[in-house]
């Protein structure tokens, strides 16, 4: 079987975007007539929309962004909502993630993955890296905060800049971290339901990914 090419700008309409796999998406792919966009402050977007933090493609804005930009932890589920109307975060909240990803959560339990993801976030988007940016955070694979960073868009400075105003080229502080990691163990909690408190032997992960998710 002939691999599908990614479909770097619009979805065709015969494809469902709830059929789409991480690897036939890039950031700036939409799906507009479905209400699925990519929100982009790009100069080309600007120059073809008039502003920017709207859908490369067709202009809308469907964002509160006011809202959206006090990063309230607490209105967190507001700001899924809002993330989930570009396509590649609905498609990182809704996608099948890899088993080893899943028992990666599972053996780590809440504790280990907090602090996992707090590493990971110190060093990919600590400081701005423009050689690196946008390449720095794998799409998936076998890292439960991978797929947890695109689907928060805190997996590059030049998303958490447009979707959470933390300006590109300043160094993150210690509260925007938090809130960050924060974000990612939101995303992990509601996709493993089952992660522990603490950690868990193979044998118990394996267990439970056997009798929930196979």
């Amino acid at each position: 079987m002939n691999k599908r090419k990614k479909f770097l700008r619009v979805v065709p309409e015969d494809i469902n975007v709830d059929d789409l796999k991480i690897e036939d998406i890039v950031c700036g792919t939409t799906k507009c007539e479905d209400g699925f966009h990519c929100y982009s402050q790009k100069k080309s977007t600007i120059r073809k929309h008039g502003k920017e933090r709207v859908c490369r493609e067709c202009g809308v804005d469907l964002i509160d962004w006011e809202r959206v930009h006090k990063n309230d932890i607490n209105d967190s589920n507001f700001t899924f909502q809002q993330l989930e109307t570009e396509i590649i975060r609905h498609v990182f909240w809704h996608t099948p993630m890899e088993n080893e990803a899943i028992l990666d959560a599972l053996k780590k339990g809440k504790a280990g993955v907090r602090t996992h993801a707090h590493k990971l976030i110190t060093q990919r988007i600590g400081k701005y890296n423009s050689f690196m940016d946008g390449r720095q955070t794998p799409m998936g694979e076998e890292i439960i905060v991978n797929y947890a960073q695109h689907a928060t868009a805190t997996c590059c400075r030049k998303c958490l800049e447009a979707w959470h105003n933390i300006p590109m080229e300043e160094n993150l502080t210690d509260a925007q971290k938090e809130f960050c990691v924060s974000l990612v163990m939101k995303y992990v909690e509601e996709r493993v339901p089952q992660i522990s408190d603490e950690s868990l032997s193979e044998d118990e992960a394996v267990k439970i990914l056997e009798n929930e998710y196979n």
